[in-house]
């Protein structure tokens, strides 16, 4: 998986898997990618990932400079670098796919056990090897082991840089002694090139692409957060969910998943596709908030040639490319009330027509859906066709907000660390953090979450992530010198929102001279979102209030 390497300064402070085809930068908390840089825009910048070239286009329109170019679009080349604010950002075509832990056992089992020299006990260990996203955990039961590609090994390592047998560790009471067996490319201990020496416990050593992390290991007591396709927390509502995902992902009945905005509806989706017996075909997703309305047709049924103005040659659509899997529909009620009714025809008939065709196309499709608009009341409105919101809701998903499960906060903070962390580095929270962590309400729900620990990861200053180096947005305005208003006497507080959300929007207005699009995309919000409230302020023209 390529990846975007973030430097401060010259070190390395975090890394992201360039893990979609659209990933988003910026300041604001509905970018991808949250950086708390005042000279960045609140979405900057855009990559696009086709899966074998990934182009940027600048969203700020100020430019991003890439590889010491201002740009406005262009192709990002490997090891070429983006400045943001007082960041760096390289891009990195490597790394690897989606995993899971797993925990082994190495070692042969001896009475030889390390002693932790402060309490004389025995202190049990483990290795965590960590390849990109991939992660598994191996317990040391034995004096020690040898690592490398040679199934011989006992820790055996599927990374192309590493020898056959490649380095060698023997524990010797709280030290680990680490020798370097005459591999090719080395062990590196940060910048340093290792041939033998004695390391504490925790050492990250590095092997090509691979870490080994030497630590104690956890205590029998802790308990294990449990983890469904990627969804991750012990919480009822999260357990009842993956169970309820496995009992209805055999079937071909529509599903549409409703919840709060950044609460994880596409892994959801993701799980709903690997655990149906279309798990060995295509998961397509389609935001259909994120595209024109004059190209959503075409995005969903696909056109045949000179279709229409641009139409240079026939296109799929995703209901083609998803043929024999899953198609996912985020933001739903997004859709226009035409395309609707052609949505419906595909779902009860199994046909779609492609623009400019003559014949329909059949299909076979399971579609699940997704919004965060409640849409039986958007029918009743007449905003949203009944007889549709019928046919996708026959299973609905409902997915909890973060604020209702922080007992799993800590997991899914734990988790983005790992994820993000730089190589070589370990990095923790101190229980302070985790405190604070918990207090907070998470209104951007996991989005927000994992934001958070981009931004700690970017401010701490050490390999202990505190209190202190955690920022939420309210606290980045204030660093950024927007002052927060005190409440007026007499005024609520939903009224005091609502003056300051009219003020934001009246002065985005200005600033892209009246582009209501430019407005909503800046202010990450949906153009019908946007509408409704120029309308409810009487800032809409006649013709487009009829």
């Amino acid at each position: 998986m390529p990846e975007l390497v973030f430097f401060r300064r010259g070190e390395e402070v975090l890394r992201v898997g360039v893990d979609r085809a659209r990933l988003v930068l910026g300041r604001g908390e509905h970018s991808d990618v949250a950086i708390p840089d005042p000279e960045v825009s609140r979405q900057q910048v855009a990559l696009l990932w086709d899966g074998e070239r990934c182009r940027v286009e600048d969203l700020s329109g100020k430019g991003t400079v890439v590889a010491g170019q201002s740009v406005a679009q262009g192709e990002l080349a490997d090891g070429a670098d983006l400045a943001l604010g007082q960041w760096r950002a390289v891009f990195r075509v490597s790394g690897g796919g989606e995993g899971s832990d797993v925990t082994t056992e190495v070692g042969h089992t001896t009475s030889i056990q390390p002693r932790d020299p402060a309490t004389a006990r025995w202190l049990p260990a483990q290795v965590r090897v960590k390849q990109g996203p991939n992660e598994s955990v191996h317990r040391l039961t034995g004096e020690g082991f040898t690592a490398g590609k040679d199934p011989s090994c006992e820790l055996v390592l599927q990374d192309r840089f590493a020898s056959s047998k490649h380095l060698k560790v023997t524990r010797r009471d709280g030290l680990f002694q680490v020798t370097d067996l005459r591999s090719t490319n080395g062990t590196w201990l940060g910048p340093v090139r290792l041939f033998e020496a004695e390391v504490p416990l925790p050492t990250t050593l590095r092997v090509g692409e691979t870490e080994l992390v030497l630590e104690a290991a956890a205590s029998g007591a802790r308990k294990e957060v449990a983890t469904f396709h990627g969804i991750i927390g012990n919480d009822a509502a999260v357990k009842g969910l993956a169970d309820l995902i496995e009992r209805v992902a055999p079937s071909t009945a529509a599903v549409t998943i409703l919840g709060e905005s950044g609460t994880g509806k596409e892994l959801v989706a993701r799980a709903l596709h690997e655990c149906s017996p279309r798990a060995n075909r295509s998961l397509i997703p389609v935001n259909c908030a994120a595209i024109s309305k004059e190209l959503i047709e075409s995005e969903l049924f696909g056109h045949e040639k000179g279709s229409f103005t641009g139409a240079a040659n026939a296109r799929k659509g995703a209901f083609e490319e998803a043929d024999g899997g899953t198609l996912f529909l985020d933001e739903i009620g997004e859709l226009p009330l035409d395309l609707q009714a052609k949505l419906l025809r595909a779902l009860e008939s199994g046909e779609i027509k492609r623009v400019g065709a003559s014949r329909p196309i059949n299909v076979d499709v399971r579609v699940v859906a997704a919004t965060n608009v409640d849409l039986l009341a958007a029918a009743r409105e007449g905003t949203f066709r009944e007889d549709l919101y019928y046919r996708l809701c026959v299973i609905p998903l409902h997915l909890p907000p973060l604020r209702s499960r922080k007992g799993d906060v800590p997991a899914l903070a734990e988790h983005f660390l790992k994820l993000y962390a730089p190589r070589g580095q370990t990095v923790r929270f101190s229980g302070a953090a985790v405190e604070r962590l918990q207090g907070h309400a998470w209104p951007g729900n996991i989005r927000e979450l994992r934001n958070v620990v981009h931004r700690a990861l970017l401010f701490r200053k050490g390999p202990v992530i505190d209190a202190g180096d955690l920022s939420f947005d309210q606290e980045i305005n204030k660093e950024t010198g927007i002052a927060v208003p005190e409440l007026p006497p007499g005024m609520t507080l939903e009224q005091m929102l609502e003056k300051l959300e009219r003020q934001i929007v009246e002065a985005a207005l200005r600033r892209y001279n009246n582009n209501r699009e430019r407005v909503a995309r800046e202010l990450g919000v949906a153009r019908s979102t946007l509408f409704k409230r120029l309308k409810d302020w009487g800032l809409t023209k006649q013709d487009e209030q009829e």
